[in-house]
């Protein structure tokens, strides 16, 4: 899933994978331009906490992360009306390299595939 700092930019990648949203908790319906004014008008006057981001996810729908974990699911897809949208948000594994000679290794392995160095 992709992170955002502001709701503008993620409109605007949303907007890459879907045409229309509604709102999450009422039968408001959002086309490309009318999310796109709401997101600029909604980040000049209430800015999200920097500890904040919204995520898109594949289908396009638009959620809020406030605590970095838990997501509140603002606009959903229309293209996708059932996606299975996550209720928190996981961080994508990070690039760990063996200490002893630097070779790439794959997250959660114990041992070095270059040259055999416990991790």
């Amino acid at each position: 899933m992709d992170k955002f700092i502001t709701m503008l930019e993620a409109v605007e990648f949303a907007a890459t994978r879907c045409t229309s949203w509604r709102f999450a908790t009422a039968d408001d319906k959002y086309d490309v331009k009318g999310l796109l004014v709401l997101a600029e008008t909604s980040d000049s006057e209430d800015p999200i906490d920097e500890d904040s981001f919204y995520v898109v996810s594949p289908a396009g729908a638009i959620g809020l992360c406030e605590d970095g974990e838990d997501i509140n699911w603002l606009f959903l897809s229309d293209n996708a009306p059932n996606e299975d949208l996550p209720l928190t948000h996981q961080a994508a594994p990070q690039i760990r390299f063996c200490p002893k000679c630097g070779a790439l290794v794959v997250p959660a392995t114990r041992f070095c595939g270059k040259c055999g160095n416990r991790l």
